[in-house]
């Protein structure tokens, strides 16, 4: 499948995302939601202690996910919906975080960088790569 090459090949971008970045811009709920043409693929490292994993999720505009992730000993699959809240993005997978819906406060850190925050807690950084 074209986006477990596409995985691989950006396993090597995301390390350099730093997750100290200065010059953060939080995104509103209008600019979320605009990301979102057709579709988006994002890239990124999990940065949730004990979780440890590389991944890359598709988002469609229709509200639908699907999440290809590796942790160097294992790898699977999940989907899951999406929506905005506010100058959130809310996240429900199948699978993944027994399927509890979380919020997300997304920033900006660079050139198609950003950096996902769950209650005030980094999780994820990771590129737009389309």
């Amino acid at each position: 499948m074209i986006y477990r090459k596409l995985f691989v090949c950006v396993l090597l971008l995301t390390v350099a995302v730093s997750a100290e970045a200065k010059g953060k811009t939080k995104l509103t709920g209008a600019e979320l939601a605009a990301r979102i043409l057709g579709y988006e693929v994002l890239a990124g490292v999990s940065k949730e202690p004990g979780l440890g994993f590389s991944f890359m999720v598709v988002a469609y505009q229709n509200g639908t996910r699907e999440l290809y992730w590796n942790n160097g000993v294992k790898s699977g699959t999940d989907t899951g919906t999406h929506r905005f809240e506010g100058d959130q993005t809310c996240v429900t997978w199948k699978k993944s975080f027994e399927g509890k819906e979380r919020c997300y406060d997304v920033y900006k850190i660079g050139d198609d960088k950003y950096e996902s925050y769950w209650n005030g807690k980094l999780e994820f950084s990771y590129y737009k790569i389309r």
